[in-house]
């Protein structure tokens, strides 16, 4: 196969990489390749968003986009699978391609598109698959590790790998050195042993001669001649030459033996010759000569060392000899020398044993000295060992502590985009509903100006809908009332902003556009500026402190180990910055405090700037305690202060500390601050100290001036540059940060001295860095990020290269502002370039002096502008003045603009209502029907002979006519009313109202304007006459005002006024009077109507502008009249100034006068600033005359367009109404020309005619009822009653003989029954009395036949079967007696109950009416009559064994009656008892909330195939499983099943699984685990899926439990001659009696309980395994006893004795009954209906936990045999070792249990462990159970909520339930959950219900199997009659009814009665659909056959 696949993949699909079979787990790991291969089939159209690399995140991305598509395939793919293929599991990467090739190559086939398919997929399957891809990717995030994760983990184990191999060499070189040491000890001490041996050899030595000495005093040698002396030394010659001569022998023997090995060599070379080239052996001769010569110079080396040797020896000898002959000298002396000579001696010796004792001391003390040294070398070992595990650990909590704050922060981080992206989902659904709301109410026509309100809301984020009212708004709102006021503030403001801006909805017209005034009068806003700053005088501002020009100011930020350090090194370096670190300052500044640093001249600040620099009241304090100390000092004090209180520095003293060390920085160098600052507080502080500009300070008169600007107002001053130049961050990811942690060695931590038990390393930065960053970033825009991940190198070279770059910008900007400042310095003076430059000191740097500019002449363009000075009461009067206008200038625009709003709401929603009401008003009924239906009455009523008759067609005619004119009249009448009700809605003064009431808001806009005008010229009017120095008057001419009543409008004399339109126009009078020509009115009121509204509009059009030119009129007057004002008042002055020059005056007073009258003719006139707000205040009139005269229209468009809508909508009604009356009026003259009646009633409603079908005005005629024919006999004719008599008579004579014999009989007997009828025929009665008929009221006679017959008999067909007298078909033999046994008789009981039955009414029910009528004797035998069915049924008889049975009940005595005893009232008896049962089902199904579906097939020689079903579901924590009944199959495949399946539940029960009632409570389907039912692709299982995808399908686990067993056991020998012996034993004793009672003999003489051994297999197999097991094992000695006698002629009993007898067969016997023992507790468990799955899971466990404990020790029956070799007494042969059997045994049960029950892994089915007690830990533990639940909830959802399950309750009732239990019982695993519901079941139902559902999954389809054994112990007698629908009830009553004794049959008694009495109703009609078939067809079908 996986050639199959390389082949596909590399040849067709062509993937582009190859792949061979052995690498599919490797290379589709990353699932790109699985993305390439769907994308080439056009499948897969995310593919370029796959990613190749191996990383787990890429991974996780590939595999979640893969997932619906490969769903969408059909293939199973879930997470598990994913998890395989990306772990690379062996063979999951190969199935995965085998199921994609089968799918693709399907789809390829059907040539189907991924389109096609996503289409072809119902929305409900979709949906799920679309939330299981969800929880699909959300479970595969869990499974797999990220990449992080992976990475932390490798490098934790690569130091793990480490530590352990530094550890070993550690350990390795220790251990090497103690060897090591300890070898120098031993030959240190074996050398001193050695020594000290020698030394005591010597010293006896001397000792030995001393005493020698002094003890033997030699003799004198005699005196030597010379000749004696030369003889010695010629003997002395000879032997040195003898030695000399022997050495040289020895010498050549080893020359020799070198010859004889050199010619070997030779030989070889020779030998080699031919192999070798000339040259090499050239070459080796030269090298062997090189060799020989070599070897020569070495052996005369060795020569001359050893004559050498020889020599010193012979030298050595000598002196010895002369020592020799010395002491032989001194012992020649005197007694005394030769005892002070020994006395030397030893003080010799003493000597040299006292300085080998200081030696050994010597050492001794160094060997202690190195052992204490090696000592302390190891504790330091350990320490640092311990330092170092230390360290580990505190790295392992950092790295904890990380991922916790990293998965927190990732919480939060998705809450909130959640919340977010609720919150904007939420705004979109009511934004989508609020405009379909609108677009019903404006007939798709939504206004732009809502939809911009809305989108506003959107934007802002505030709910679309009403929250709360807020009329009346009270004293303290609730949240949503300041909503709704939010809302509406928002929308004022926007209105506001473009009214004000002209913009929007007022932006002017095309035509107006281009003569738009601009928005701002410019000298207004300069007044205006000029007296705020007046009145609000600005604060003085502090001079900001002063720093040298540094050429370079900047800060490195960044995380722990990210390099700060470093790089601020390498930059001080190389680049001469100095690096300021915070900490490092607070050291040195507490260091300058304990030193006493003093002050000096060159660090003496001055008093302003120190009060710059350092914190004021900080610096008081340390200056008046420390006067003579440096500032730095004075810091360090307080620092250390604060840090010997054990508090932290604040911001505010580090701050100081820095400034003060950049003050001491030169200017030259620059500074860089490392690490600082960390948090946004130290950020503000610090550039508010360096810069002296307070960042979070505003401009308090900011926004003080709204209306209007200044363009002239000086510019805010120039932003300075920030305190730093620029910001490095060195950017690191966390991992790299704990890596770099977990780099640095211990001592380098000592070193930096770091803190690691802190648990901020990275969460500290992360908290604050946000907000830092925006700081840098946005505010000063000086944030450089570097990653810091890179080599050292290179981010140092990186930040260097920024450091450089910024320092360059700094160059370049002081260059250009020197520059600048020359040119500006140029012209007060020139600085020579020979003169020094003096130091830049602050007065330099302060701004230069403003000199005062040239004055304006009056009238030029400036003069508007002139500032002269104000009185103080002026600014003090006219800003609030101003303010005051400004407020009510906003308020009164935004709450007219508000009421716009409002009025454009009102008038939607009333045209809408308007609409809707007139709409319903004309659906109003009429009384057309009623006419309709009278004329139908009287034309049926007319009889039918005079309907052919022309003058009644005439009549007939003539009133249809009628009719229709009388319907003609209603719609006419109907019609004038529909249009008077449009009349008076038009009349009814809405319209005028609404566009007064608009034209008053636009008036009120208009007067606001003016008001504007009037104050601002006041305003101006007060200012420029207070810069002249005049008092301001009041102004004369009042304040235009718009009254808002109509009576105002005539009273304009006095002021100017600006008329308003009325609330109500006066409408015109007409006075309308009901005439009969109201077609002709109604048309004059609509077009008077029309001319109004054209009117009314020209009329409202005329007063808007009429309005508008009185404004813009008094605005014009207003200004001409102040300027007429002006003029007078300046001729006044003109006058006074020439009288004031006539008179006379000194030089002096005309000088200063004159110079006073100068000035006096300075007159400051508000002209200019007026015309221009004259020309604003116009155009604003002109735009709002647009506006108003807009809106008006709009509103009467609207309006009529309504009103047209409501007239099109009337005559399309009565055009309606005329149609159907026309098409009646034909209906009715066509059934008159036709003369028929009309049967079906008419109908007309509204503008609709049709007849009704199901509405007959005609009843049926009354059938007469049918007499059957009766024959009557003739003379040799027999009737058919006759026949059919005689028919069952011959049936139960018939002997059972061949056909001739037969044949013959039966001609026989027919002719002597004929001769016998005739006789009793010719001695009848022939006369009837007709007084019986008066007697016997059901009795009746017919005269035609001559026969008497029962009516109610015949009526209800009740036939007992007589043979001669039928009271059903009739007879004529009248005898009284006769009548009176018929009368009497059970037959005719019936029928009179039946009688009574069918004639009463409706309304009472028939059963209870019959059984009311019947007699205490006849329902008794009603009742004896169905237990006896019951009888039948639940124990398996046949149904004719009712007629023997009601024999015997009448041999006993008991009435049973004469009638129903026949098969066919057994059957029928029966099939209502099992629908009694059903009915009982189907209720119980109803209460419950789930339920699952058990099935299984059979295979029988009756039924072919069926498939039994059954139902389990659970209640109150019991649980149930019932049979539903058995369907026939016709085909074994999946669809089949699952219909027959369907079809027996909505046969049986009228439970119908594709309705959504019962498909929301199918949580489960059990069955036997075959490939029809649980298959994947196909299977039944996956097709209930389609109905409820929640459907969990199981696989019996009894059926498991017998496969594991089987197949563990299947290759073991020793179990198959086990178990032929068992089977071989029970025939031996089974198929011979003789044998069997010969076995029971031999169990009594040895006094055993007799035992015959057992059968083996079958459906228990199991037990009957255990039982032959111990029978066999019990009865041993009985059994091989009895064998032995009888093995002495049979050779089958000698092996089966041979068998017994060995070993190896007993202990394995007793080892299988130990593991059968247990299996069979499970299987007891698992075929248990009321075992849940849990409680088999749980069985489970200890059943693998204690095979586990038989792999160690064996069990209780193994443990007797361990050491015997007897067993009962019998010697066993064989070395009964069968460990490796049990072995084997053993490991297969326990691999393949642990397979077999692999459904335990799914997450659903391992949550059900929660449902057994068992399982439950003894204690209390807080987290049991919660993900179970979770996963439960999760995966039946959609069935929870359909059950009113609150699964948000669950988990809270979960953990209270629990606690509750644990704290209640004592042994949890004891409790049984009907006890629990019995007590708890109203406190906690949402969890008990879960439980119900639990249990309600079905663990084993073991109830099929009793089911089918059942079924075909009932069909053995009867299978040739029964039926799929007999057999089903036979089943129900014997698995679903109660016993016998219990039984009660009234139920179904009354089920019967109900049941005929419909049949009967029902007769000659169609049954109803989804009922069971009547049996009386199959009866008769049965009977039939019989007879045949």
């Amino acid at each position: 196969m996986s050639e199959i696949l390389c082949e596909w993949l590399n040849e067709e699909v062509k993937l582009s990489r190859s792949v061979v079979p052995g690498s599919f787990s490797e290379e589709f790991s990353t699932g790109y390749l699985l993305g390439e291969l769907l994308h080439k089939y056009g499948l897969q159209d995310d593919f370029n968003q796959f990613s190749q690399s191996r990383v787990a995140n890429a991974k996780l991305n590939n595999f979640s986009r893969l997932e619906p598509t490969l769903h969408l395939l059909g293939v199973q793919f879930n997470e598990n699978v994913a998890q395989d293929i990306m772990t690379g599991q062996h063979g999951a990467a190969t199935k995965l391609l085998y199921e994609l090739y089968i799918a693709l190559e399907k789809k390829r086939k059907e040539k189907l598109t991924g389109v096609a398919m996503e289409a072809m997929r119902p929305a409900a399957t979709a949906k799920l698959k679309s939330i299981e891809s969800v929880l699909y990717r959300e479970r595969l995030k869990t499974l797999t590790p990220r990449q992080a994760d992976l990475q932390l983990q490798q490098i934790s184990d690569h130091f793990e790998i480490k530590s352990k191999a530094v550890e070993d060499k550690i350990a390795r070189i220790h251990i090497a050195e103690q060897q090591k040491v300890q070898k120098l000890q031993e030959e240190q001490k074996a050398q001193d042993i050695e020594k000290h041996r020698i030394g005591r050899r010597r010293q006896n030595e001397i000792m030995a001669r001393i005493q020698a000495a002094i003890i033997q005093i030699p003799k004198p040698p005699p005196s030597h001649t010379m000749k004696a002396i030369e003889a010695k030394q010629l003997l002395k010659k000879k032997r040195e030459a003898e030695d000399t001569y022997k050495n040289i022998k020895k010498f050549e023997k080893s020359l020799k033996l070198q010859e004889t090995t050199r010619e070997i060599t030779t030989q070889t070379a020779t030998e080699l010759l031919g192999i070798y080239s000339d040259d090499d052996y050239i070459r080796k001769i030269q090298k062997r000569l090189e060799e020989d010569t070599f070897a020569r110079e070495q052996r005369e080396k060795r020569r001359r060392k050893m004559l050498m040797a020889q020599l010193i020896a012979h030298e050595a000898e000598e002196e010895a000899y002369r020592e020799e002959q010395l002491i032989y000298r001194l012992m020649r002396q005197s007694q005394q020398e030769r005892r002070i000579a020994v006395q030397l001696m030893h003080v010799r010796h003493e000597k040299e044993v006292l300085r080998q004792n200081r030696i050994f001391r010597e050492k001794q003390y160094e060997e202690r000295r190195l052992k204490e040294f090696q000592e302390a070398l190891d504790r330091e070992a350990a320490l640092a060992k311990q330092e170092k595990i230390d360290y580990e650990e505190q790295i392992i909590k950092e790295r904890e502590c990380h991922e916790k704050i990293a998965i927190e922060r990732a919480q939060a981080r998705y809450k909130k985009h959640y919340s977010v992206c609720w919150e904007v989902m939420n705004q979109i659904i009511d934004l989508s509903t609020k405009v379909g709301e609108y677009r019903l109410l404006t007939n798709n026509r939504i206004p732009l100006k809502l939809m911009l309100d809305w989108k506003e809301f959107f934007f802002n984020g505030k709910p679309m809908y009403e929250q709360a009212s807020i009329q009346p708004l009270p004293n303290e709102p609730n949240p949503e009332q300041l909503v709704e006021l939010n809302k509406l503030n928002l929308l004022d403001e926007k209105d506001y902003g473009e009214y004000k801006s002209m913009t929007g909805e007022w932006c002017p017209t095309e035509e107006n556009s281009e003569n738009k005034p601009p928005l701002n009068n410019n000298i207004l806003g300069h007044v205006l500026r000029r007296l705020m700053e007046i009145f609000y005088p600005p604060k003085p501002k502090s001079s900001p402190p002063l720093f040298p020009p540094f050429p370079i100011k900047g800060c490195i930020l960044g995380k722990l180990f990210s390099g700060k350090t470093t790089c601020a090194k390498f930059i001080e370096k190389v680049c001469n910055i100095q690096v300021l670190s915070v900490d490092t300052l607070v050291q040195e500044a507490i260091q300058a405090f304990l030193k006493n640093e003093m002050k000096s001249e060159h660090n003496v600040i001055p008093q302003e700037a120190e009060m710059t620099v350092v914190n004021v009241l900080s610096i008081l304090v340390l200056l008046c305690a420390l006067p003579q100390l440096s500032v730095r000092a004075q810091l360090g004090a307080a620092s250390q202060k604060l840090l010997k209180k054990g508090k932290s520095i604040p911001d505010e003293l580090l701050i100081d500390i820095l400034l003060e060390a950049i003050n001491q920085t030169p200017p030259e160098k620059g500074w860089i601050v490392d690490g600082f600052p960390m948090t946004i507080n130290q950020a503000k502080l610090f550039e508010k100290a360096y810069t002296g500009i307070d960042p979070e300070t505003k401009d308090e008169n900011s926004g003080k001036l709204s209306l209007v600007t200044d363009p002239r107002a000086p510019n805010k001053p120039p932003v300075t540059s920030p305190a730093f130049d620029v910001s490095v961050l060195l950017d690191i990811s966390d991992t790299a940060v704990l890596k770099r942690l977990a780099n640095l060695k211990y001592a380098e931590i000592l070193e930096e001295k770091i803190n690691l038990a802190r648990d901020q390393v990275i969460s500290s930065f992360l908290d604050t860095w946000p907000k830092l960053e925006k700081w840098f970033s946005v505010h000063q825009s000086t944030l450089v990020k570097v990653n810091a991940e890179t080599e050292e190198s290179l981010v140092c070279e990186t930040v260097k290269e920024i450091i450089m770059e910024e320092i360059a910008k700094n160059q370049n900007r002081s260059k250009f502002s020197c520059s600048y400042f020359l040119q500006f310095k140029g012209s007060a003076q020139e600085i020579s370039p020979g003169k020094k430059l003096l130091p830049v000191t602050r007065q330099d740097l302060l701004p230069p002096i403003p000199v005062s500019p040239l004055p304006i002449d009056p009238g030029s363009d400036e003069w508007i502008y002139v500032d002269e000075p104000l009185p103080k009461e002026i600014p003090d009067f006219l800003v609030p003045y101003w303010e005051m206008v400004e407020h009510a200038y906003m308020n009164t625009i935004k709450t007219i603009l508000r009421c716009l709003r409002d009025e454009q709401h009102s008038v939607i929603y009333y045209l809408a209502d308007i609409r809707k009401k007139f709409q319903d008003y004309l659906k109003h009924p009429d009384l057309k029907q009623e006419f309709v239906s009278q004329w139908q009455s009287d034309y049926n009523s007319i009889a039918d002979d005079l309907r052919e008759d022309e003058e009644t067609k005439a009549e007939l005619h003539q009133r249809v006519t009628d009719l229709r004119d009388l319907l003609w009249d209603i719609c006419d009448n109907r019609r004038e009313e529909a249009e008077q009700e449009r009349t008076d809605i038009m009349n009814d003064g809405w319209l005028p109202d609404r566009r007064g009431i608009a034209m008053n808001h636009f008036f009120s806009l208009m007067q606001v304007e003016v008001d504007r005008f009037q104050d601002t010229k006041r305003l101006l009017h007060d200012y420029y006459r207070a810069m002249e120095g005049k008092i301001p008057t009041e102004d004369i001419q009042d304040f235009t005002r718009i009254p808002l009543d109509y009576s105002q409008i005539m009273n304009l004399e006095s002021s100017y006024r600006i008329p308003l339109v009325s609330w109500k126009l006066p409408s015109p009078e007409i006075n309308i009077t009901k005439s009969k020509s109201k077609g002709t009115l109604q048309k004059s009121a609509k077009d008077e109507n029309s001319e109004n509204g054209v009117a009314t509009f020209g009329k409202d059009e005329n007063l808007i502008t009429d309005t508008w030119q009185t404004a813009v009129t008094a605005v014009s007057n207003m200004v001409t009249a102040e300027i007429q004002s002006k003029e007078m008042e300046e001729e006044k002055e003109r006058q006074q100034l020439e009288l004031k020059e006539d008179l006379k005056s000194s030089q002096t007073l005309s000088g200063k006068a004159a110079g006073k009258d100068a000035k006096d003719t300075k007159k400051f006139s508000p002209k200019s600033a007026t015309k221009k707000k004259e020309v604003a205040t116009k155009s604003r009139l002109e735009l709002i005359k647009e506006k108003a005269l807009a809106f008006v229209e709009d509103l009467t468009m609207k309006a009529e367009e309504a009103y047209k809508d409501m007239e099109k909508w009337l005559g399309s009604r009565f055009l309606a109404e005329m149609s159907s009356v026309e098409k009646l009026i034909e209906v009715a003259r066509h059934h008159i020309e036709s003369s028929s009646k009309i049967q079906y009633e008419i109908t007309l409603e509204e503008t609709d005619f049709f007849i009704s079908s199901d509405v007959k005005v005609i009843p049926d005629p009354v059938l007469s009822p049918h007499v059957p024919h009766i024959e009557t006999s003739g003379s040799g004719t027999l009737t058919i009653s006759q026949l059919n008599t005689l028919h069952k008579q011959f049936l139960q004579v018939a002997p059972k003989v061949n056909d001739a014999d037969f044949l013959k009989d039966f001609r026989e007997k027919q002719f002597y029954i004929k001769k016998d009828l005739e006789h009793q025929r010719t001695k009848r009665n022939r006369q009837f009395p007709k007084i019986w008929l008066t007697k016997y009221s059901w009795l009746k006679y017919d005269d035609e036949r001559g026969i008497m017959f029962c009516a109610p008999c015949r009526k209800h067909n009740v036939d007992l079967g007589e043979n001669i007298h039928n009271f059903c078909s009739g007879t004529d033999d009248f005898k009284l007696e006769f009548i009176n046994t018929h009368q009497s008789s059970e037959a005719h009981a019936w029928a009179t109950c039946m009688e009574a039955a069918s004639t009463a009414s409706p309304d009472t029910a028939s059963a209870e009416q019959m059984l009311k009528s019947m007699n205490s004797i006849t329902l008794g035998r009603v009742e004896n009559i169905f237990r006896t069915c019951h009888a039948i049924a639940k124990s398996g008889r046949p149904f004719t064994d009712l007629d023997w049975m009601c024999k015997l009940d009448d041999m006993k005595g008991v009435d049973i009656g004469s009638v129903f005893r026949n098969d066919k009232s057994a059957r029928k008896f029966i099939h209502f008892i099992a629908e009694v049962e059903r009915r009982a089902l189907k209720e119980k199904l109803e209460k419950c909330k789930f339920f699952s579906v058990l099935s299984d097939g059979v295979t029988d020689s009756i039924l072919k195939a069926a498939a039994v079903v059954y139902v389990r579901f659970a209640s109150e924590g019991k649980v149930h499983c019932q049979i539903v009944g058995v369907q026939p199959v016709h085909k074994t495949d999946a669809s089949t099943i699952k219909n027959a399946i369907e079809h027996t539940l909505q046969i049986n029960l009228q439970v119908s699984l594709a309705s959504q009632d019962w498909s929301r409570k199918l949580v489960g389907f059990g069955s036997d685990g075959t490939d029809v039912t649980v298959g994947e692709n196909s299977g039944v299982a996956k097709l209930l899926r389609e109905i409820q995808p929640c459907v969990q399908s199981v696989h019996c686990f009894a059926h498991r439990l017998k496969l594991v067993y089987k197949g563990a056991l299947k290759n073991i020998q020793l179990y198959n001659i086990l178990s032929n012996v068992l089977r071989n034993i029970y025939y031996f004793y089974h198929n011979s009696p003789l044998n069997k009672n010969n076995l029971k003999a031999t169990y009594e003489a040895i006094k055993l309980r007799p035992a015959i051994p057992s059968r083996v297999g079958g459906s228990q197999w199991l037990p009957r395994l255990q039982t032959a097991l111990q029978i066999l094992l019990k009865g041993y000695p009985a059994i091989v006893l009895h064998l032995n006698s009888r093995a002495s002629n049979r050779q089958k009993v000698k092996g089966l004795l041979h068998l017994l007898l060995r070993m190896e067969i007993v202990k394995f016997s007793h080892f299988l009954l130990d593991v059968i023992s247990v299996l069979n507790i499970l299987s007891r468990v698992t075929l248990d209906h009321n075992s849940s799955i849990a409680d088999i899971f749980a069985t489970v466990q200890s059943t693998l936990e204690t095979l586990h404990m038989y792999q160690t020790r064996p069990g209780p029956k193994e443990r007797l045999m361990e050491t015997v070799q007897h067993f009962h007494g019998y010697q066993l042969v064989g070395n009964g070792n069968i460990s490796a059997i049990r072995t084997k045994v053993l490991t297969n049960l326990v691999k393949r249990l642990r397979d077999c029950f692999c459904d335990a892994s799914q997450d659903v089915l391992r949550a059900t462990t929660i449902g057994s007690f068992k399982l439950w830990p003894h204690k209390m533990k807080q987290e049991f159970g919660e993900e179970e639940v979770s996963v439960l909830t999760k995966h039946y959802e959609v069935i929870l909520e359909a059950a009113s399950v609150k699964i948000g309750e669950v988990e809270t009732e979960w953990s209270m339930l629990k606690l509750e239990l644990y704290n209640r019982f004592q042994n949890i695993q004891t409790l049984t959950w009907d006890s629990v519901n019995s007590d708890y079941s109203k406190k906690y139902p949402n969890i008990l219900a879960l439980v119900d559902l639990i249990l309600t999954l079905p663990a084993s389809s073991a109830e099929t199997e009793r089911g089918f054994s059942q079924m075909k112990l009932t069909m053995m007698h009867l299978h040739s009659k029964l039926r799929s629908e007999s057999v089903t009830d036979l089943m129900v009553i014997q698995m679903n009814s109660p016993d016998i004794k219990k039984f009660d049959p009234h139920k179904a008694i009354h089920l019967w009665n109900v049941t005929w009495q419909r049949n009967r109703r029902l007769q000659g009609g169609d049954m109803m659909t989804n009922e069971r078939p009547d049996y009386s067809s199959e009866f008769d079908l049965e009977s039939l056959c019989g007879s045949e």
